[in-house]
C-alpha cells in the first residue's frame, strides 16, 4: 500500500486560517511531510514543534518514532498509540524500515556511488565521525543522481540510523551538503537534505510513503530554486489552487534576497538585494507567472541613498494598477502605487480575525490605521463603534473604500469615525475629554514623519502607552504591535512594564502568527501583545 501526502478536505480550507500540515492517517501510523525548519517536537517550553503542532490539529495523542534533524524536510511516521510506538520503534531499531533521502552538494565529484562507513559518537554538543575507526556504528550507500547548475544531485540509503549520520557521511567522503554550515557545507538558503521515501512490513502489509521531490533537485540557478523551494514548501499548508483570490506569505525570510506575498490574482515580490533582478531571474518569473497564471510585481525595496534614476519597479504580466483581494473572508483593495506595500500587512492576519472575532457591542479605536484592516474588521464583528485614526486623509479614503467593498456603509457618523490626524495628539485630546474604548488597536510604525515631526517607537512608547491605556475602559483590551526590529517579543514586553505608568495592566499573547510566515519556534518580526487594563 502506498500513500502520498494528502489535501485537507474541503471544509478545512475555508479561509486562510486553516493553514494546516497535510498528513495521511493510517489508523496505528500517521505520515506527513515534514517542512525544513520545523523541530520534530519542542524544542523548547512554549514553542511548538511538528509534533505539537499535528497534535493540535488533529486532536489527538501522537508518539515520536523517529526524528528528522530541524533543517531536514521530507517523509515522517508518528504512531498514534503505545503499542503502535513500540513496534515501529522496534522496526527502526532492527533497520527494517527502508529509507531514500536526495541530497545537493556543490563539490562535484567523478565517483558515482560508494558506501561511507564510520564511528559516530557526540562529543560536547555535537556528533562527530571518525571514518577511520575499526569499529563503525554507521553506514550509508551513494549514488549520484545527475548534475545540476548548482551541484550534484545524490541518492542516500542509511543502513543504521544515527543522528546527523548522512550529513557527517557526506563530509567525510568530500560531498558535504549544500547548506549545512554545522559540517563544512556551502551557504544557501537552506539544508538541500530530503527525506523522500520511507518503506516497511507493518502487521503483516507493506507500506510505504513518499514525499515530493524538491524543488532544489531540478536544474535551476541558485535564487530561481531558492525561490521555488519556498513556495514549495507552502503547498503543504494549502493548495494554492484552492486559495486563488487569498491573501498568503509563499516567502519569508528563509530569502535573504526577496519576499514574496500572493494578493489574489496577483503577486508582490519586495526585492531586498541591492542589484536589480537579473534577465534571467525575471525571465524565470515570467514563467512562474504564466504557471500560476498570475501577475507579478517587482518592488525594489531599496535604501533612502539609492539612484532615483534607478528603476524601483518590474511589471510582469498583465498587472492592474487596483485590484481587489480575499483574506479571511474579507475584501481588500490593493494599488500598486502607494508605496513599497499594496495596502495590507499580511503578518497581521491573525490579529485582524481575533479583532474581528472580539470586537462584538465594543467601542473600538483603531490608531495608525493606514488603510484600516482592523477597522474592517471591527466592523464586520459586530462593533457598535469604529473610530479609525491615521495621520494620512489618502488612507482614510482608501479605508472608507474597503468598508464599500464589504457592504459597510463608512458614512454613519454615529457609527464609524475617521478622523485625519496625528495619533498621539489624538489621544491626548481624547483623554481631556475623557472619551474611552473597550478595545484599542495600535500598530505604530518604527519611524515616521508627519508635520507634526518625527516619530520613533524606541522614543516615543512611554507617552504613547500611558495616553492608549488612559483612552481604554476598564478590563478593555489593548492590541499593541510593533516591527521595531531592534526589539525581540520579550523586549516588547519588557518595554511595555516598565513603561505602562501607573496603570494595572495584564498582559496576554496575540494569536501565533500563520505557517506561511515564522517557523512555530523563531523568532517573529511582527511582535505583539495584548494588555487588559484592571
Amino acid at each position: 500500500m502506498t500513500f502520498r501526502v494528502e489535501r485537507p478536505h474541503a471544509d478545512s480550507v475555508s479561509d486562510s486560517s486553516s493553514l494546516k500540515l497535510r498528513f495521511q492517517d493510517d489508523g496505528d501510523l500517521l505520515f506527513v511531510e515534514k517542512i525544513t525548519g520545523f523541530n520534530t517536537h519542542a524544542p523548547d517550553a512554549g514553542k511548538r514543534g511538528l509534533l505539537e503542532l499535528l497534535e493540535a490539529q488533529t486532536g489527538r495523542k501522537l508518539f515520536v518514532v523517529h526524528r528528522l534533524d530541524k533543517e531536514t524536510s521530507g517523509a515522517m511516521v508518528f504512531a498514534q498509540s503505545k503499542e503502535a510506538a513500540a513496534d515501529m520503534a522496534a522496526l527502526f531499531e532492527k533497520h527494517l524500515v527502508r529509507k531514500r533521502y536526495l541530497l545537493l552538494t556543490d563539490r562535484r565529484r567523478s565517483e558515482e556511488t560508494f558506501t561511507a562507513a564510520s564511528r559516530i559518537e557526540k562529543k560536547g554538543a555535537s556528533f562527530v565521525s571518525d571514518p577511520n575507526s575499526k569499529d563503525p556504528n554507521s553506514r550509508t550507500l551513494f549514488r549520484k543522481l545527475k548534475s545540476l547548475k548548482i551541484g550534484d544531485l545524490w541518492e542516500a540509503l542509511p543502513e543504521t540510523g544515527k543522528p546527523h549520520q548522512i550529513r557527517l557521511h557526506a563530509t567525510d567522503r568530500g560531498i558535504p551538503i549544500l547548506g549545512d554550515a554545522e559540517h563544512g557545507g556551502s551557504p544557501f538558503a537552506r539544508l538541500c537534505l530530503h527525506s523522500k521515501f520511507l518503506g516497511f512490513n507493518w502487521r503483516g502489509a507493506e507500506k510505504t510513503f513518499e514525499a515530493s521531490t524538491p524543488a532544489w533537485s531540478n536544474d535551476l540557478e541558485a535564487p530561481q530554486a531558492q525561490f521555488l523551494d519556498a513556495v514549495q514548501s507552502r503547498s503543504h499548508l494549502f493548495d494554492l489552487s484552492r486559495f486563488g483570490d487569498e491573501c498568503l506569505r509563499l516567502a519569508h525570510q528563509e530569502l535573504a534576497f526577496c519576499r514574496v506575498d500572493q494578493f489574489g490574482p496577483q503577486l508582490w515580490v519586495y526585492w531586498y538585494a541591492e542589484a536589480d533582478p537579473s534577465a534571467d531571474f525575471l525571465k524565470f518569473l515570467a514563467l512562474v507567472s504564466q504557471t500560476a497564471k498570475k501577475s507579478i510585481f517587482v518592488r525594489h525595496m531599496h535604501n533612502r541613498g539609492r539612484d532615483p534614476n534607478r528603476q524601483d519597479a518590474w511589471l510582469i504580466g498583465d498587472v492592474q494598477d487596483v485590484w481587489q483581494a480575499r483574506e479571511n473572508g474579507v475584501r481588500f483593495e490593493l494599488r500598486t502605487d502607494s508605496g513599497q506595500s499594496p495596502g495590507l500587512f499580511l503578518d497581521q492576519r491573525e490579529n485582524r480575525r481575533w479583532v474581528r472575532r472580539n470586537s462584538g457591542d465594543r467601542k473600538v479605536l483603531n490608531l495608525f490605521s493606514y488603510t484600516g484592516g482592523f477597522s474592517v474588521n471591527a466592523a464586520l464583528g459586530g462593533a457598535d463603534e469604529v473610530c479609525t485614526v491615521d495621520v494620512s486623509g489618502k488612507f482614510n479614503d482608501w479605508t472608507m473604500r474597503n468598508f464599500e467593498i464589504n457592504s459597510l456603509d463608512p458614512r454613519q457618523p454615529l457609527k464609524y469615525e475617521f478622523w485625519n490626524q496625528d495619533c498621539l495628539l489624538f489621544l491626548k485630546g481624547a483623554a481631556k475629554r475623557g472619551r474611552k474604548w473597550d478595545l484599542i488597536i495600535c500598530d505604530p510604525p518604527s519611524f515616521g514623519r508627519s508635520k507634526e515631526g518625527t516619530f520613533q517607537i524606541q522614543r516615543q512608547l512611554p507617552p504613547l502607552l500611558d495616553l492608549c491605556l488612559s483612552c481604554l475602559e476598564k478590563n478593555g483590551r489593548l492590541l499593541f504591535s510593533s516591527n521595531y526590529e531592534g526589539w525581540t517579543l520579550e523586549d516588547l514586553r519588557q518595554q511595555i512594564l516598565v513603561n505602562r505608568s501607573t496603570h494595572q495592566i495584564a498582559i496576554e499573547p496575540t494569536p501565533p502568527a500563520s505557517l506561511d510566515f515564522e517557523r512555530p519556534d523563531t523568532e517573529p518580526l511582527m511582535k505583539s501583545l495584548i494588555l487588559v487594563k484592571r
